[in-house]
């Protein structure tokens, strides 16, 4: 074979090893890898009750304690901002099964800024105890003459009253098996432009500062679906109080709902956020698809990963060979972490044409 042929066909075999190579640098590059298919084992579901936004921590008892929002599945999936309430339920293993324990934030009546709802849980666990954010809300009182049957729809001026007043909460404990203290006012309460504050999230800055991201919508003549606008306040310790960073979060130029059911950690210097593409505005992915946000050490200046694409929008795919046909796929990830790292996500899961919901344990790919 002459000289310049097996010049040739080594360079072509050296292109193809740095393809390789390349290929497995850029898959590597992002801190989250999942799996293609999801076990049915790790479902976490109750006979009666939906299940959503599930964290998951590993208590001082050395056992796995889920901190989930449940409602009455004869209540529909609109059920979740009139008839949530914030639940426990605790397991021998990371990906279940998880059995009910009590009830961490129960209604308490309307009376009450969120004695009727509790709702989208955020788990934080410093310096030997655990804060929990959450949404909590009340509405007139029209919904305790109602039968269990009832689902309550957008239809019903009613769900608004319940929707336009949430606010972002906060209860703290000792031991995830003991009471949960709730704070008696909001923590974020609404101020100016604003006619709710919701879903709240909480991560610790590289400066150990706390950030602490959620969601207000802009009030409109229709009093129901203003703009959705996230942004984020800063604090020195969990309790607050947080100042607004006066700074956007994850804002889309065309997007009137950029982003929702999102959680954010600062890892290696970086910041990640998991976030639903609420109006299919961030790439060609359907509607509701999961991606992957980045950002600098302080968890400003937002923009997409370059492997952005976590879930595809519109099936689950199960290691029985099922799929589950849905019409976003995963809703309010949350992660399980061990030593600052994520060690599994955790989604909540609505079937396509389904009222019932349920969460999902995902491990993660070790690298």
């Amino acid at each position: 074979m002459k000289k310049s042929n097996l010049k040739f066909y080594f360079v072509v075999f050296a292109s193809f090893l740095l393809g390789i190579c390349t290929a497995q640098s850029v898959q590597n590059d992002s801190p989250i890898t999942l799996p293609e298919k999801f076990d049915k084992a790790n479902i976490i579901q109750e006979k009666d009750y939906n299940v959503w936004g599930t964290n998951i921590l590993k208590g001082k008892d050395g056992k796995y304690h889920a901190i989930y929002s449940r409602w009455l599945k004869s209540r529909g999936h609109l059920g979740w901002v009139t008839h949530s309430e914030i639940a426990h339920a605790v397991s021998d293993k990371l990906t279940g099964p998880y059995v009910f324990k009590n009830l961490v934030l129960p209604p308490r009546g309307n009376k009450y800024w969120d004695g009727d709802c509790t709702h989208n849980p955020h788990v934080l666990e410093y310096k030997g105890k655990y804060y929990l954010y959450h949404m909590g809300n009340h509405g007139s009182g029209y919904w305790d003459k109602t039968a269990d049957t009832v689902m309550p729809k957008y239809s019903d001026p009613e769900w608004w009253v319940n929707r336009n007043n949430q606010r972002v909460g906060l209860a703290v404990t000792n031991d995830l098996n003991g009471e949960w203290t709730r704070f008696e006012k909001p923590l974020i309460d609404v101020k100016g432009n604003q006619m709710m504050t919701s879903t709240p999230t909480i991560s610790i800055r590289p400066d150990g500062k706390l950030l602490l991201a959620y969601k207000y919508v802009e009030p409109n003549e229709k009093f129901k679906n203003g703009k959705v606008i996230h942004v984020t306040a800063l604090a020195d310790a969990p309790e607050g109080p947080f100042v607004d960073t006066r700074k956007p979060f994850i804002i889309h130029p065309t997007a009137n709902f950029a982003i929702d059911d999102h959680v954010e950690w600062a890892q290696n210097g970086k910041y990640y956020c998991i976030a639903k593409d609420s109006d299919g505005s961030w790439s060609d992915n359907p509607r509701g698809s999961t991606l992957l946000f980045e950002a600098d050490s302080f968890g400003f200046n937002w923009k997409l990963s370059k492997n952005f694409l976590l879930l595809k929008a519109g099936e689950i795919k199960w290691t029985d060979g099922t799929i589950t046909k849905t019409e976003r796929t995963a809703d309010m990830p949350k992660l399980y972490m061990e030593n600052g790292k994520p060690k599994a996500l955790i989604i909540a899961i609505l079937p396509k044409d389904s009222e019932i919901s349920h969460s999902l344990v995902i491990p993660l790919l070790d690298k």
